[in-house]
């Protein structure tokens, strides 16, 4: 631990999460005791006890009272089959869900863009690139894609919060139905330094068209999940 910038609990705490994230700590076992924590970081019990205690609320780890703490056999889940938002799953695991927004610009359509949107290439497209958190803690890097200038007004709205909200606040649009498809990638260094974890860890890489009630594309997205934090249900 280095970074003389950052308290030393919140370093702690990334290297035990990460630890966590990375499987060095499988579910349900045993991390080490708070003395061996302080020994082999060369800290306090107070920095210890805090660390420790955040990633307890942030539900990475559970303590039982006698035996010691112990990571977490939970995980927030995702419904591949039901259209939802990243917002909806949070609330249905009575977690907050946030969002950074990492940048917007308009691009030229790529080949994604036009099999997916049905846009030509001649036509632009709204990318939407944002950090999503559960509780506080990052999740997933979402890049969405929205056919330019059909769904111009988004450049003028704050996209921090739900930008389904946006659509149906704007156009009376609801998102009725999607077509999902999954594969396993790999953290790059940036993706890694946005979600806590090693480079080159597992991610979920999820690609996403959504329709409106009319099946027309509204979007794509392209996702990328920590692979270890997320579990998916069907």
């Amino acid at each position: 631990m280095q970074d003389h910038n950052e308290p030393l609990y919140l370093q702690l705490k990334k290297i035990l999460r990460t630890a966590v994230v990375n499987g060095e700590y499988a579910p349900g076992q045993q991390i080490p005791t708070e003395q061996e924590l302080m020994k082999q970081y060369n800290v306090s019990r107070i920095t210890v006890r805090r660390a420790i205690q955040e990633l307890i609320n942030e539900k990475y780890l559970i303590k039982s009272q006698g035996k010691g703490t112990f990571v977490s056999q939970t995980r927030p889940s995702r419904e591949l089959v039901k259209l939802k938002s990243f917002t909806e799953d949070c609330e249905d695991n009575h977690q907050v869900a946030k969002s950074q927004v990492l940048s917007v610009t308009v691009d030229k359509a790529n080949k994604h863009d036009i099999s997916r949107l049905g846009v030509s290439a001649e036509d632009k497209v709204i990318h939407i690139t944002r950090l999503r958190f559960r509780d506080d803690v990052p999740l997933l890097i979402e890049h969405s894609y929205y056919p330019y200038p059909k769904y111009e007004f988004l450049l003028h709205h704050n996209l921090s919060g739900s930008i389904y909200a946006i659509l149906k606040e704007e156009l009376g649009l609801v998102p009725v139905r999607s077509e999902k498809s999954v594969e396993i990638a790999y953290a790059t260094a940036e993706q890694a330094q946005l979600l806590g974890i090693n480079k080159g860890a597992a991610l979920f890489l999820m690609r996403t068209v959504v329709y409106d009630e009319e099946d027309h594309p509204v979007h794509h997205n392209i996702v990328y999940m920590d692979g270890v934090t997320y579990r998916f249900s069907f």
